[in-house]
Parts: C-alpha cells; structure tokens; sequence
C-alpha cells in the first residue's frame, strides 16, 4: 500500500479467521498507518501469519482500504495492490 499522491491519508487492515456461526476466532488488526501530507512514501508490504488458532475456522474475512485524513478536501485515498489471503496446512 502506499498514498496515491502527497496528500494526507490513512491505511487499515484487518483479516479475522471466522468459526461457522461467522464469529472470531483469531484477529489480525494492526493500527492504522497514516501518510503526512507533503511527505513522498515508498510502497510498503504487510504480511501476517495465523498460528495456534485451534480448530473450529470455516471462513475468513479481509478486509482493508485507506482514505484521505479528515483534513483533505480531494479523494487521492490510497493505492493497494496484489492483496491476498493464503491458506496453507500446518504439518
């Protein structure tokens, strides 16, 4: 992720593994991450692994996205690519 151009924004992230009746049973959210306005910012990556979550997990949600800060006036938000979720066994 990273500001679509020098104006203030902010990024959130938060990707919860989710038991059948779709409550959480783990949850990743870390703070938010906000871009200074007038500052250029390097793409930057986030990962995150699940371990030791017990069983009982039947869906996942992810989601994520950024906006301007509430003292910008234009929609420049922020750009996010090649987002995923793996899932992969734990032998």
């Amino acid at each position: 992720y990273a500001p679509l151009s020098d104006c203030g924004s902010e990024y959130q992230i938060c990707v919860e593994l989710l038991d059948e009746k779709k409550k959480p049973i783990s949850t990743f959210q870390p703070e938010k991450v906000f871009f200074q306005k007038g500052k250029m910012y390097p793409w930057r990556q986030m990962t995150h692994v699940f371990m030791n979550y017990g069983p009982g997990v039947r869906f996942i949600r992810f989601t994520h996205g950024g906006k301007d800060t509430k003292f910008q006036k234009g929609q420049h938000g922020i750009q996010v690519t090649n987002s995923s979720v793996e899932i992969c066994p734990t032998e």
